[in-house]
């Protein structure tokens, strides 16, 4: 639980880390954030909030496997390929936005603002990650042997 709990607590200061990159754009990327629309990260409690609202339904849907694993609502396999496709689709994720940042119009919006952008996708990365690697491991029950069953049968006849 400790171990959570510190985990957590890290994510949350890349949340803090992430907001304040993503909020200080070159005089370029604030006039792309004015013509693009971009108002939910124009004042640092807004990106604030934009990042945390992301995060934390990533760390709510996470917590939510690992909790209907260890309750066997769900097959320890199934949450293990959910963990694997969210992994997947949030590496495929910080794919496309290295892509759009190295060029076009995005690459002149400062050195900041491209690493906030860098850094939510790996955030969202190593939340999944983490709840894969700590999903619980429920153990399978030891089947009987049929043969032996057979042969304390005959044995009190």
């Amino acid at each position: 639980m400790k171990s959570r709990l510190n985990f957590y607590l890290f994510i949350a200061a890349l949340v803090i880390l992430d907001a304040v990159l993503i909020r200080s754009p070159n005089l370029l990327g604030k006039i792309g954030l004015w013509i693009y629309k971009y108002h939910y990260l124009r004042t640092f409690p807004k990106a604030l909030l934009t990042v945390f609202l992301v995060v934390s339904v990533a760390a709510v849907f996470s917590e939510t496997i690992r909790y209907a694993v260890k309750k066997t609502l769900l097959k320890n396999l199934a949450g293990r390929l959910l963990f694997f496709l969210l992994v997947a689709l949030s590496t495929a994720l910080a794919i496309k936005v290295g892509l759009d940042f190295s060029s076009g119009s995005y690459e002149h919006t400062g050195l900041r603002f491209r690493s906030g952008a860098y850094l939510l996708p790996v955030i969202l990365v190593v939340v999944f990650g983490y709840g894969w690697l700590t999903l619980p491991k429920i153990p399978l029950p030891f089947p009987e042997s049929t043969a032996i069953n057979e042969d304390s049968k005959s044995s009190i006849k």
